[in-house]
């Protein structure tokens, strides 16, 4: 299942440490996790304070009706999330898993979801250099992350499911109409040629939010919008936004 990412053979656990044929290895944290990033280097992802302000804004469950809808959609008993940031999918989806894996580049993230969750493995590791063998995953979650297409199809067994979550065309539409002067409206995304398509569907619901600012660090706006867009968004105790999700089920043939 697991692979060395120095060498690309199989990994054995042995306690608390995962270790291949040739001798290399990788020691769990105390927490649950293990780093097979290549790149052993500090401040990959979302740091500390970008986790917990995500962490502040997904635990009041605005999101819940699509983690719900994305639980109903899985199948197997192999699961990935790629790119599960602090596990809020990835525990409640993983638990109807006989095996259950979150991968993210961001260590502290990571570290939050392992102390959340003890079921699932998670790892500490890019999306476009897995370290899961070919053919090894029944099904594989990718929630408002980068796609890496080619490596999730690699790991995808034969008939496993690719379910992919991104913003709906009005998401978060009344926000854009507090920070820009002409908003706009998200564009559907691409459909992945290589695997046959199954389902798409846009979900959505509409909710007070009592924490404006913190949607707005979820959110790439962030970095991407003026001091004065910003200022007035710091202004505003409550707004009620509209979050639409798009939902795409794809199948590895």
């Amino acid at each position: 299942m697991l692979i060395c990412p120095v060498c690309k053979e199989k990994l054995i656990k042995e306690n608390k440490t995962f270790r291949c044929v040739n001798n290399h290895s990788f020691d769990c944290a105390k927490q649950g996790y293990v780093n097979l990033s290549r790149k052993q280097t500090k401040n990959h992802g979302d740091n500390a304070l970008m986790v917990k302000a995500r962490t502040d804004f997904l635990e009041k469950d605005y999101y819940d009706f699509m983690r719900q809808y994305v639980k109903k959609k899985v199948k197997g008993n192999v699961y990935l999330d790629a790119g599960c940031g602090q596990g809020y999918y990835t525990k409640e989806i993983g638990a109807n898993f006989e095996q259950s894996y979150g991968i993210d580049l961001s260590k502290e993230a990571i570290l939050h979801a392992s102390k959340q969750d003890k079921h699932t493995q998670y790892i500490v590791g890019s999306l476009f250099d897995m370290p899961f063998s070919d053919e090894s995953i029944d099904c594989v979650t990718s929630i408002f992350v980068p796609l890496g297409q080619d490596e999730i199809y690699r790991i995808l067994k034969e008939n496993g499911y690719w379910i992919v979550v991104g913003p709906g065309p009005k998401h978060c539409f009344e926000l854009k109409e507090v920070l820009y002067d002409t908003p706009y409206e998200n564009e559907m995304p691409e459909i992945q040629e290589q695997y046959d398509m199954v389902s798409q569907k846009i979900i959505k619901e509409t909710k007070m939010v009592d924490d404006v600012w913190a949607l707005l660090e979820m959110t790439p706006y962030r970095y991407k919008t003026s001091q004065a867009g910003l200022d007035r968004v710091k202004e505003l105790e409550r707004l009620e936004v509209t979050f639409e999700f798009v939902v795409t089920v794809y199948k590895k043939i």
